[in-house]
């Protein structure tokens, strides 16, 4: 598919884009990144994460938790290599700053801000990648400790947030009761003219992959700030504070209508899996973790066609857009 894993799609083009954390954008369900070049400049670093399992017949054995381990290796060496090519960001970065030139965010060079996000399967993933970064992020502490360094010199990933593009709760706990989920081969997939047959096959295995590994997902648990810094020093004692954590902020993009079945079904209410809370505001993440979901942006379209047209895809530029500078403002006033 691409030679670098994440591939960049966006470089930056302006000193103020450069200073802005990267947006790392993980593949939908079917294993690709094409639709995130669609979107129109964002004004940051764009990253695409594609599965690397998409031209083989490979899958992640340990599910979406392995998935998610292997893109935040992915993300790690990409924003701590060394390497400046192919879009890699050199370390120390340069100070990130405002508009009006005032440096800002992270301030040590060990430190790395980011943005997660996807459509669909890839927020979903996002969410459990921000929370291994907190296992990241205690184990640097802890290395470093060991060698008898300070924590401030230890590697830290800060994730302002997650920008989900119509990513649901997939948890059937969460489903609303006497829901009705119509058979898969229902969605009528919307493939272009000169699709190769050879890529239709790879990406309905991804599909087919990424819903059994959903069946046996467990949404990510978030530990104590009592209980990360135990883990990070090493000794519990002296640990007072008990609050949660919780995950990062999100904003959810969420399409407006319902994905058009293939042929009409013996039950009308049947709808596609996708839609299954399409009817709740914030696609069933607050029966998750009350308070995630700090934004809600409706886009027009359903869940299969947010990127076919042009006039959708900038609304979802646009919508990403928003969403980035809402996380950035709500990290720089937790940070006040």
């Amino acid at each position: 598919m691409f030679r670098q894993n994440p591939n960049l799609i966006q470089p930056p083009l302006t000193p103020l884009s450069t200073s802005r954390p990267p947006l790392f954008l993980i593949h939908d369900g079917g294993g690709t990144i094409f639709s995130y070049y669609c979107l129109s400049d964002l004004h940051r670093p764009v990253y695409g994460i594609f599965n690397p399992h998409y031209s083989t017949k490979s899958t992640f054995a340990g599910g979406i938790p392995e998935m998610a381990k292997t893109y935040l290796d992915f993300i790690i060496e990409t924003l701590f290599g060394d390497d400046q090519c192919d879009g890699k960001v050199s370390s120390p970065p340069p100070p990130k700053r405002d508009d009006s030139g005032n440096a800002e965010l992270s301030t040590t060079s060990r430190e790395r801000d980011l943005i997660l996000g996807g459509w669909s399967l890839g927020g979903m993933v996002s969410l459990e990648v921000a929370r291994q970064v907190l296992d990241f992020n205690a184990a640097e502490v802890a290395q470093a400790v060991k060698a008898g360094k300070k924590k401030e010199q230890a590697r830290k990933l800060n994730v302002l947030g997650i920008v989900m593009i119509d990513s649901m709760n997939p948890h059937q706990t969460s489903f609303p009761p006497n829901v009705k989920i119509a058979n898969p081969n229902a969605t009528k997939m919307q493939w272009g003219p000169h699709t190769k047959p050879e890529t239709k096959e790879a990406v309905l295995r991804c599909f087919h992959e990424a819903r059994r590994m959903l069946a046996f997902w467990e949404l990510p648990t978030w530990p104590s700030v009592a209980a990360a810094t135990a883990t990070a020093d090493g000794d519990g004692e002296g640990a007072i504070r008990t609050s949660l954590m919780g995950p990062p902020p999100v904003v959810l993009l969420k399409a407006k209508e319902n994905v058009p079945l293939q042929e009409p079904q013996e039950d009308e209410e049947e709808v596609s899996r996708t839609d299954v809370h399409r009817g709740d505001g914030q696609l069933g993440w607050g029966r998750y973790h009350g308070g995630m979901v700090r934004k809600v942006i409706e886009v027009e379209g359903h869940h299969f066609n947010l990127f076919t047209e042009e006039r959708r895809a900038e609304q979802v530029t646009r919508g990403v857009k928003e969403g980035c500078e809402i996380l950035e403002r709500l990290w720089k006033q937790g940070k006040a």
